[in-house]
């Protein structure tokens, strides 16, 4: 983990506020801080943090090849690269050796160690103002709950890092799956409790419409996934209706306005930093296809036959967030729920965090307790956005086992290419097997079990003698 861990302890104040003025509107630094200085003042401290959401965002593009390779991994898209990375994650097919997972290992610790590096810096500093100490430091404990989650469901039991001390971080091994969990929660608990109830802009106290920085619910939203995931059903209801009742902030948005920049269903966004001659969001400009399927790196892949066939007849979802391109005979489906392709007016942020999402929560985590009739409700309230009969009354006295199904299948038609939804699905509810062992064959691959956790890099066990490597990989 060397080529990790070894990050400099310089953070480029320059860069960051270059590539994010939307949220500090100050002149950036003509030279690099050393850490320690950074937190010497509000502007520089703000910078360093929110520069890790532009980096989130900018990183290989990486809303839209998580959700591209994550598809294609799982059975929601078809693929038409060339690329190795491609062809080996299309077919299940990964290795330790071959630089296709490493990316995002590499990625997700770098953001981990730029968070605990802000964490520690504004723990230490005396002259930060109380309010944009708290809240950054609450910001920094999201990013780390945020990426130790993929981390976790990616690749296993990862080590648990939670300092910027080298001299731990390069000796860390395998940690349980308990002491992931239990530092996510706490790190969501408390960043939960200190950040500010309204979404804030680039002086981190003053209030804005814009949702492209963390608030308390959407620490408590990002804590009830983790719960579900922990099977804490309980806590995971709890803090989705957190959620689900405010309001005066969240509603469900219209089929074509979720993905707005002002959709009322976003708890969290990302914004493409401006200008950019990219678009909105990586996903409009690389989902959506305007010709046949490339064999690169991007607009390289189709919806799969096992997404278009889970929707239900007149279901609005796939008529409105899939489109199609034609080439003589051939009819290529594509992802649109991003629908703006190159343009610079501003309407859609990528949104890793929103409502629909929380019912679908409640609604597992209800059924999983035994309580039906509000799973019911939480499932109908996304089945009646998509215009489809509800199961109240269709069905009203579905059991336990058949609810959980339906909402299994919603939350594939619902969360389809969003940050790997459907790939973590398939594994947490114990469906991962049964599908890809349907699925894999079909794309050219062989199914073993031990696929569904990605291999650790070999670059990595190399440089921490500590670190095993998952099953089925050595």
């Amino acid at each position: 983990m060397k080529t990790i861990y070894a990050y400099m302890l310089i953070i480029s104040c320059s860069l960051f506020l270059e590539s994010c003025k939307k949220f500090v509107e100050i002149d950036p630094p003509t030279t690099q801080l050393v850490t320690v200085k950074v937190f010497d003042n509000n502007e520089s401290a703000i910078a360093a943090l929110t520069g890790i959401y532009s980096r989130m965002n900018n990183d290989s593009t990486l809303p839209y090849t998580f959700s591209l390779q994550t598809g294609l991994e799982a059975d929601e898209l078809k693929n038409y690269s060339t690329s190795t990375s491609m062809v080996q994650m299309y077919k299940n097919a990964l290795n330790a050796i071959e630089a296709t997972t490493p990316n995002y290992w590499k990625l997700g610790y770098n953001y981990i160690y730029q968070a605990n590096a802000v964490w520690e810096g504004c723990n230490t500093s005396t002259q930060l103002s109380p309010a944009v100490k708290k809240q950054l430091m609450a910001e920094a404990l999201f990013i780390r709950a945020y990426w130790t989650f993929y981390l976790t469901n990616l690749f296993g039991n990862v080590p648990l890092v939670t300092t910027t001390d080298y001299t731990i971080n390069s000796k860390a091994s395998n940690a349980s799956k308990d002491q992931l969990y239990n530092q996510m929660i706490a790190d969501l608990v408390k960043a939960e409790a200190d950040l500010n109830v309204n979404y804030v802009d680039g002086t981190s106290v003053a209030t804005t419409t814009d949702r492209i920085r963390p608030n308390q619910y959407a620490a408590a939203a990002l804590l009830a996934r983790v719960y579900l995931y922990a099977g804490n059903y309980a806590a995971a209801e709890q803090e989705a209706t957190k959620v689900i009742n405010y309001v005066s902030l969240y509603k469900i948005a219209s089929i074509n306005n979720v993905f707005l920049k002002t959709s009322s269903e976003a708890i969290w966004q990302i914004m493409m930093p401006m200008p950019s001659s990219i678009g909105n969001t990586y996903e409009g400009a690389y989902f959506n296809l305007g010709k046949v399927p490339a064999s690169g790196l991007t607009n390289n892949a189709t919806v799969s036959t096992q997404l278009l066939n889970a929707f239900e007849p007149g279901d609005l979802r796939k008529i409105n967030w899939i489109s199609s391109f034609t080439s003589g005979t051939q009819v290529y489906y594509f992802p649109y729920k991003y629908k703006e392709k190159g343009s610079s007016t501003i309407t859609e942020y990528t949104t890793p965090l929103r409502l629909s999402e929380q019912y679908l929560i409640r609604a597992e985590a209800r059924a999983q307790q035994g309580t039906l009739s509000g799973a019911i409700g939480d499932t109908d309230v996304i089945r009646n956005r998509a215009g489809l009969t509800l199961i109240k009354d269709t069905n009203p006295n579905i059991n336990k086992a058949d609810l959980l199904t339906v909402i299994l299948r919603e939350r594939q038609v619902e969360l389809f290419t969003e940050y790997g939804h459907r790939w973590l699905d398939l594994k947490r509810t114990g469906n991962v097997d049964a599908v890809m062992m349907q699925v894999c064959p079909l794309k050219g691959g062989t199914w073993s079990s031990y696929k569904q956790l990605w291999p650790i890099p070999q670059t990595e066990l190399q440089n921490d003698v500590n670190l095993s490597q998952n099953t089925g990989y050595n």
